[in-house]
This record gives C-alpha cells, structure tokens and sequence, in this order.
C-alpha cells in the first residue's frame, strides 16, 4: 500500500493505493474537511488507508510511505515528542496488531509520485476523478472518531429507487444511460432487511433516507430543541 497526504491553502487530502500480490490495484481518495498540517495529513493518510485494508480483509500489509517522520516514530527511529504526534502513532500501532504482518517503509517521493500527485488532486476537488475511483470525505480527524455515522438525506425518490431496485431485483431501467450509471453506483450501496446503506470504507456505513424520513427526523428534533428551551 502507498499513502500520502497534502495540504495547502485549497484544502487537505489524501491518496491509497493498494496493489494485490495478483497486480490487481485499488485506488481511493480522500479530501480532509477540518484543517491539518503536513504531518497529520501523512498520519490521517496512513490510518485511512489500513482502515480500508482491514475493511478488505487483508492480513499482510507493507506499507509504503514518503513521510520519514511517520516511518521512522513508527520503526523506533524518532521519538514522538508531540502530543498529537504521539495520539497517531498510538492509533497506528494499535491497528496494525490487527494485521497478522505489518510493516512500513519509507521511500522517496519520487517512488511514491502516484499517491502524491493524488493526494494533492484530493486536497483539490473529487470533480476530476475517474469514476473506477472510490472518494470519500473525512469529516473527522481520527484522534476525534467516536464511530457514531450521519444519516444520508436523500434528496429525490428517483435517487433511491433505481438503486434499491437494482440491488433487490437486479432491474434497470429502460434508458441505457441511466442503467450504466446505476450499475456504476451500485457498488458503493449495501442493501440490508429493505433498507439501503452508503458503504464506508473508514467508518460505519450511512443509513440514506428518503424525504418523508428526513422530515419526521428534522421534526423531531426541532421539537426536542424547543422542549428544552
């Protein structure tokens, strides 16, 4: 697996790719929405992506970072005198003993030159991805997780239906366009007991909801706030 992570003045991303012993490679985006300077944009990198590794069941992972600061607090190299340095490093070794082989190497950039050209597009915008490319937003920093997931709103019926209908029936609709888009979307969806769920690789899975759910939940909690007030 290569991580890196970028951050500048347009905002803070990362890049994952994992490679299989087949040759078979995955590649996923991730675009920070809190601020992070470089070293914890290369720590949220790396636990991002052996988040995504355990969640593939992968037992044997190498990892391969630019970052000589991480490898080398990770290795015993550097001592982690920070306060938020020391939090990731915990984070990372108590992961990787979920892992039945785990090691991290640096290497120069110019070796890892494909997760940090896209580490930098992440940081960017998610527009110009390819659409074989799994992006997700971290909305949380992971010295922050407290594994509790959002709902996801939906905002049309027709956004959800063909999808549910897909996944239970295998039905598409009749337009060829919009069968390729939903065969497309597909993926990132989990049906379970009727009810459909937006897969996350680094969290719990995200309920979607259709707008009369929505509605009943915001009601509810407008009237829970004005109980208290």
């Amino acid at each position: 697996m290569h991580t890196d992570g970028a951050c500048g003045p347009e905002g803070a991303g990362a890049r994952i790719v994992l490679k299989s012993p087949e040759g078979e490679e995955y590649t996923f985006g991730l675009r920070f929405s809190f601020p992070v300077i470089n070293n914890e944009a290369e720590y949220e990198a790396l636990l991002s992506g052996m988040r995504v590794a355990k969640y593939l069941e992968v037992k044997e992972l190498s990892v391969y970072v630019d970052s000589q600061l991480v490898a080398n607090q990770f290795n015993g190299i550097f001592e982690a005198h920070d306060e938020l340095m020391q939090k990731y490093l915990k984070l990372v070794q108590e992961l990787a003993v979920d892992f039945d082989l785990f090691q991290i190497t640096q290497v120069s950039r110019t070796l890892n030159k494909k997760a940090d050209a896209l580490s930098k597009l992440a940081a960017l915008t998610f527009s110009h991805f390819k659409k074989e490319i799994w992006v997700e937003e971290v909305r949380v920093k992971s010295i922050k997780t407290d594994g509790v997931s959002a709902a996801v709103e939906e905002e049309e019926q027709s956004w959800m239906t063909p999808i549910v209908e897909f996944l239970s029936k295998g039905t598409l609709p009749i337009d060829s366009i919009e069968a390729r888009n939903i065969k497309m979307k597909a993926p990132m969806y989990l049906l379970d007991r009727e009810i459909l769920y937006r897969k996350s690789f680094l969290g719990p899975h995200l309920q979607c909801l259709n707008p009369i759910q929505a509605e009943s939940i915001i009601r509810e909690v407008h009237e829970g706030i004005r109980k208290r007030h």
